[in-house]
């Protein structure tokens, strides 16, 4: 059992590495596209927009996580009738869901207008907010047999699919856009691709698993279902919270700054969002597996695998969010210009909000696939209050920068705490301070790498961009990976890789 969950999270892990890797050139040729072409204006509607669906997309209420973790038993045990009536629940409240959207989103039309400030070219706003919208909508009808396939570890089958249909649609929408110059056309193409895609993955799954009935009749025992609600209640509060915090900055900083500075905005988190996904990918494959983990081993195990995944996070985390700070300003110069650059206390807080995200990201991980959604229900609502009224506090005050302190702010005062806490107390049954330590050893490590390359950056004087992107970028890691290794020389985790790699040899 052992032996195949790690088979099955080191093949989720590739399959999420390989298909990020893709999707990272891809995206970033075409983003590049993007802007040269279509402009500032266009990158911040299409932040704008993705940020407005985000909100309306709450009405799933994250009942996709809480159907996964009901499927991780009756998986385990092959439980077929049980299989059947949470997948024909899943599809049927899916569908309720797409037209509660579509109404939500077409009431939002009429404010449309004071939520987009600064906007002068000549595109329909409403036309292309409805394409977005539809995007969304139609999704809901087609993808809901992914959490089947996801639920049982074997995600990686999709990888070939995905990639086919990745290399299309952005194929396409980069020959359009260079053809045509046309934001609607490069909208409809992705559209319609990405619904061709849901269709042909929910076809392979339905041939990967016959046995499944997906229109099954049966209602879900009373007991499941009384499971399900609890646990979307306490989800809801969860995605009310996250979204509250992530979610909004480009609709504040469109309606309290303007639309071109959301645009600036857009391009860095489109970079970051690239880094963070990266990352999630490696560490979010192990979701399924620490599911199936959670029904058949100790509390000790699944602490020593929140150990590993969390030694992982935080070297990505260290290492990129100390690479954002410093290097990410001189790759947006080279890349489409030092007019598109945000200011240096700006990026501060970018690589610090980054870093906080990221090392929540086993705990979240642990908490999505053990179901603990319910206890600590109601802090992401404190986090979501505290971001919103400081960010239109000091947005007005202090305009983007003002944002990003509230974001900070908001996620020291609560999450980053209190996340750990419930997993420590309810899953691993130890004591906080042991992650506490551990993060402060962690602050160590960063402090010191930031304080020897700012050292080792003031022996640089190299006129040409590109070469000081690379010098400053090998100095960084090589003096990241020092320290991380210095401060980590005699820990179980280091010594866990160490032993893989020598059993691989």
């Amino acid at each position: 059992m052992k032996t195949e969950r790690l088979k099955k999270s080191f093949f989720n892990g590739i399959s999420n590495v390989s298909i990020m890797f893709i999707n990272t050139i891809l995206s970033f040729i075409l983003r590049t596209a993007f802007i040269k072409i279509l402009g500032e204006q266009c990158l911040g509607l299409d932040g704008l927009f993705t940020n407005i669906l985000s909100l309306l997309s709450l009405s799933e209420l994250g009942i996709s996580s809480v159907i996964s973790f009901s499927l991780y038993k009756p998986l385990a045990d092959k439980n077929q009738d049980k299989i059947d009536k949470i997948m024909s629940f899943y599809k049927n409240v899916y569908r309720k869901l797409a037209f509660l959207l579509l109404g939500f989103s077409l009431l939002l039309v009429p404010f449309l207008k004071f939520i987009v400030k600064g906007y002068t070219i000549h595109y329909n706003i409403y036309f292309i907010y409805m394409l977005y919208v539809l995007e969304v909508v139609l999704s809901y009808f087609t993808s809901y047999k992914t959490i089947l396939i996801e639920a049982d570890q074997q995600n990686y089958l999709l990888t070939p699919i995905r990639i086919l249909f990745n290399l299309l649609t952005y194929g396409l929408q980069f020959a359009f856009l260079l053809l045509t110059k046309n934001l609607i056309l490069y909208l409809i193409i992705k559209l319609v691709f990405r619904q061709i895609e849901k269709i042909v993955v929910n076809l392979y799954i339905s041939k990967k698993y016959p046995a499944v009935n997906f229109n099954c009749k049966e209602k879900v025992d009373k007991e499941d279902l009384a499971t399900i609600k609890e646990n979307v209640k306490g989800i809801l509060f969860h995605k009310l919270g996250n979204y509250a915090v992530n979610g909004t900055d480009n609709i504040l900083i469109s309606s309290i700054v303007n639309i071109s500075t959301a645009g600036l905005y857009t391009n860095y988190l489109s970079l970051i969002s690239i880094i963070r996904n990266f990352i999630n990918g490696i560490i979010t494959a192990a979701t399924s597996s620490f599911g199936n983990l959670n029904v058949t081993d100790s509390a000790e195990t699944k602490y020593n695998i929140f150990n590993i995944m969390n030694f992982i996070s935080f070297f990505a985390a260290g290492l990129f969010g100390i690479g954002i700070y410093f290097l990410i300003n001189i790759f947006i110069t080279f890349w489409v210009g030092s007019s598109y650059a945000l200011s240096t206390i700006c990026v501060f807080f970018i690589s610090l909000n980054f870093y906080l995200t990221v090392m929540l990201q086993p705990v979240d991980t642990v908490k999505n696939s053990t179901g603990l959604y319910f206890k600590d229900r109601y802090i992401p609502l404190v986090q979501a209050s505290i971001n919103l009224v400081l960010s239109f506090l000091l947005g007005r005050k202090y305009g983007l920068v003002g944002i990003l302190v509230a974001t900070s702010v908001s996620y020291l005062c609560t999450v980053s705490w209190t996340k750990p806490y419930m997993i420590y107390k309810y899953i691993f049954e130890k004591k906080i301070t042991l992650y506490l330590k551990q993060q402060l050893k962690n602050i160590a490590v960063l402090l010191l790498a930031v304080l020897l390359t700012i050292g080792a950056y003031s022996f640089i004087s190299i006129a040409n961009i590109y070469l000081l992107f690379i010098v400053k970028g090998i100095i960084l890691v090589f003096i990241f990976i020092s320290v991380f290794l210095l401060f980590n020389f005699h820990s179980k985790e280091l010594a866990f890789f160490k032993n893989l790699i020598k059993k691989k040899k």
